[in-house]
């Protein structure tokens, strides 16, 4: 027994021996077995049971897993015989030390922790970054995994989603799509409006009600540009449903017999 109190090594005033050890390994044990036990009960058997959509399922369980974690690894670390604030206060020293270098990282963990309790998106969700349309896979402590339609993943640091805006295609049960068309102003426009109307409430996953709609946004200088509005209920469908628009718009405009204005310019030679 007296080998097992031998003082290995010491952190500050407090002694670390074999026995400290095995207690800090037991309990972190522990800690994990019970961490993994409730996130699998969340997750199965309590959520479904009050029917909480999955997405926000995980983000709760994930935010009660980094809790367990962290309460496990300080239980653990003051049943080692370390005082805990020798270990805050070496932590602070650290940080302060490695300064930068860690910044990012820090930064990415508390946006993860920020998106998980505010939930601007979560996973399932539709979402647009950079141009890109995908759906959240996993919400991480550091990053978030989209997959594009084409199968992609896509990786992108949590601070991110708090510093530039992103488009939550989710958000509403309903969304919008714009198709912007450009005629030439010797059109007629009530034509290339009934076109664009005709097209939209011709697709087959163009909500009826609220109905279509064209309005005149732009007047240019060698152009009139139009849109088309019509809304979906299928946030995934969104690209597919605009390339359709936008194919049968270009197809019905040229059997009509409607110009795409190209612009012209006017060059003067002065002969002197």
């Amino acid at each position: 027994m007296d080998i097992l109190n031998q003082t290995l090594f010491k952190i500050g005033d407090s002694s670390v021996t074999f026995l400290s050890i095995v207690a800090f390994l037991v309990i972190i044990f522990i800690t994990i077995l019970i961490s993994v036990g409730l996130k699998y009960l969340l997750n199965k058997k309590i959520f479904p049971g009050y029917q909480i959509s999955p997405g926000i399922a995980k983000s709760y369980s994930r935010i009660l897993n980094y809790l367990i974690i962290l309460s496990g690894f300080l239980i653990a670390v003051q049943s080692a015989g370390i005082n805990v604030s020798i270990l805050f206060a070496g932590g602070a020293a650290l940080l302060v030390g490695i300064g930068f270098g860690i910044q990012n990282i820090v930064n990415n963990f508390i946006s993860g922790i920020i998106l998980l309790f505010e939930r601007p998106i979560k996973e399932g969700d539709f979402i647009e970054v950079d141009e890109a349309l995908g759906t959240v896979v996993a919400i991480s402590a550091r990053s978030t995994k989209i997959r594009t339609n084409n199968n992609v993943m896509i990786i992108v640091p949590n601070s991110k989603f708090l510093e530039k805006n992103i488009i939550n295609r989710s958000y509403l049960e309903n969304i919008w799509i714009e198709v912007p068309v450009n005629v030439s102003y010797d059109s007629e426009l009530e034509k290339a409006k009934e076109i664009l109307l005709k097209i939209g409430e011709a697709h087959p996953k163009v909500l009826k009600d609220p109905k279509p709609s064209v309005l005149v946004s732009e007047l240019g200088e060698s152009y009139i540009k139009m849109k088309l509005n019509v809304c979906i209920n299928e946030p995934k469908a969104f690209a597919v449903i605009k390339s359709d628009l936008s194919l049968a718009i270009i197809n019905e405009f040229k059997n009509s017999g409607h110009n795409f204005p190209t612009p012209k310019h006017e060059i003067i030679i002065n002969k002197e």
